[in-house]
This record gives C-alpha cells, structure tokens and sequence, in this order.
C-alpha cells in the first residue's frame, strides 16, 4: 500500500466513517441524531465509571391526538471487507419476542403488538456470535464489545423513559415512549443453518454451504450477573425515586377493563422490574446495507400495531398529582 492511502485503512479502523453514514440514514429517515449517549455504570472492578454508545436516534411516529415515540441507542462496527459475523439461531421453536421496550405499562392505553411480532419472526432470533477475518481468523470477542456497550446502556435508557413518562400528561396519556438496541456493521451476518451435524462443517468448503446470509438478526442472550446485579439496581433506584409508581400502576389496573384482561394482569412493581432486566436481552444487529429497509419496515409494523390502539383511561393533570380516569369521564 502506497504511503498516500495509508489514512484510508486508518480512518475506516475508527469507525468515524460508519457513525457518519449510520447518522446520515437516520437522518434521511426523519430522525433526530443526538450524537454520543453517555451513562454511568461499573467497571470490571465494581468502579463506576463514563461509559457511551455512539448515537442516540429519536422520531415521533405517530402525534394525530397521541404520542408515539420510537428511539434507540445504536453502535457501529466497521469492519474489513470479507468478514463476517456468525450466529446461532435461536435452539427453540417457542423464544421470547420483544425487540421493542415500551413505556405503555405506565398509561392506560395498549397498542397491538402482532406487526412487530411478524417483523421479529421474519428477521430470527439467534444466539451467540463469533466473527471470522477474511483470512480464516476466528475471533470470539468480535462481536461482544458493541453488544456489551448496548446492553448496559438501554437498561439506562429505558429507565429514563419511564421517568420522562411518570413527569408529563402528553395527550392525556396516549404517550408511549418506544425503544430498542441496535448494533449497525459492515461485516457480513450469516446464521448456521439448521439441522447441520459436525461432520457437515469439517466436509463444507463454503461458508455458504453452513450458514445463510442475512440483512439483520435479533440477537437474544439472558443477562450474566453483573449486567442483572446492574438493571436490577436501576430498578430499585426508580421506584425509591418514584413513589408514586406503585400507585400510578394500582390506578392504571382499575381502567384496565374488558374481556381482553380476563386472563392477563395488569401491570405492577414487578412488571417494571422485569421489564428494565429485559431490555439488556435484545439487540437488533444490522448490516449498514440494509439499515434504512429494516428500520422502514420496522416503522410501518410499529404503525400498523398503533391503528389498532385501545384507550382504557386519561391521565389529567390535577393541582400537585395526576389522576387516571375513564376515557368517557
């Protein structure tokens, strides 16, 4: 390599360039770029410390008489051409969905969730993640970093929007804030294909003879104790910080009427709990090729669901509190 392209192969290492056209999609999708997303969280040594994922994205999807809000915290990963990152899907037919998390626990009203839930199938779930280098090079940690950035950064994140939540009335409480975790690459995403055995891999002289290419996958793995010790503490810290949460839910649960919730249970302290823990699970990882048709697609199945809304309630702001009432009162 000539001395006056040497900043090219440098420049790309950075991951400045990937930031700049990851930005530039979003942009061109109606979103706000907020830039770095800084937050605090341990280190190794249990040490708090400034940590930052590298972009905060923020679009109101939906504002005819309500507010839905759809962000995410997104990582770039620039890497060399011909690598790839190789997933395992996912070992189970039945598997958790919910690439989105969702503020609509904390309001009386509840979107349909089966558009996201066919985006989510038609993507995949996988597991675990190995990146191999054009020059055969395997490398466990690859694929780790950015995950490990993201995950301790939504449980943050969603913390915040819960708050953002519990401090306003937006239109009457048709509020809801949405979000999710997404890591943009260059590498190539590939799952192994099903049903293979050992000898299938040591007999393959083709990458494509074991695994599929993919646009996107959501990668879903349960917390390690750290990261729950971590989502945990948050939670608590929420409902310290929120009393009145506990009486927010209680009054949300007596709008929360109607055959539909003959079988399910309205939300509580624990809900919230659970769901701050599992915003960690679940990251959409996505190659930069692909980014602007996933997340369109995305868009449309988040309004689709949003069409099919149901308002149990309003949420009226009185003198010092906030009163949850019928729709019709």
């Amino acid at each position: 390599m000539s001395t006056s392209t040497k900043w090219k192969k440098g420049l790309l290492k950075t991951g400045l360039p990937l930031e700049y056209v990851t930005s530039n999609i979003f942009n061109s999708l109606g979103y706000e770029i907020f830039g770095e997303y800084p937050y605090i969280r341990p280190n190794e040594s249990k040490e708090l410390k400034e940590f930052s994922v590298d972009l905060r994205t923020y679009k109101c999807l939906d504002s005819e008489g309500k507010l839905i809000v759809l962000s995410a915290l997104v990582e770039c990963k620039y890497r060399q051409l011909g690598t790839s990152w190789i997933f395992s899907p996912y070992p189970s037919e039945m598997y958790p969905i919910g690439i989105l998390n969702s503020t609509e626990d904390l309001v009386p009203v509840r979107i349909e969730s089966k558009s996201v839930w066919e985006f989510e199938q038609s993507i995949g779930y996988c597991i675990g993640g190995v990146e191999l280098s054009n020059d055969g090079g395997g490398n466990t940690n690859g694929v780790k970093h950015g995950i490990f950035q993201l995950r301790f950064a939504m449980p943050v994140f969603v913390k915040n929007d819960y708050e953002n939540v519990l401090d306003h009335t937006y239109s009457e409480g048709r509020f809801i804030d949405l979000s999710c975790g997404i890591l943009v690459t260059t590498a190539d995403i590939r799952v192994i294909k099903s049903n293979l055995e050992l000898k299938d891999f040591n007999l393959a002289s083709d990458l494509d003879e074991i695994t599929e290419l993919k646009e996107a996958i959501i990668l879903n793995e349960r917390a390690g104790p750290q990261l729950q010790e971590f989502a945990d503490s948050l939670a608590d810290d929420l409902i310290d910080k929120h009393p009145e949460l506990e009486q927010r839910l209680l009054d949300i649960g007596k709008v929360l009427v109607g055959k539909e919730w003959i079988n399910r249970v309205a939300p509580d302290l624990d809900t919230i709990k659970r769901s701050i823990g599992f915003s960690a699970e679940r990251i959409l990882i996505v190659n930069e090729k692909y980014l602007s048709k996933t997340i369109n697609n995305l868009e449309k199945a988040i309004l689709r669901d949003i069409k099919k809304e149901k308002v149990y309630g309003k949420v009226i702001e009185k003198k010092d509190d906030l009163e949850i009432t019928k729709p019709d009162k």
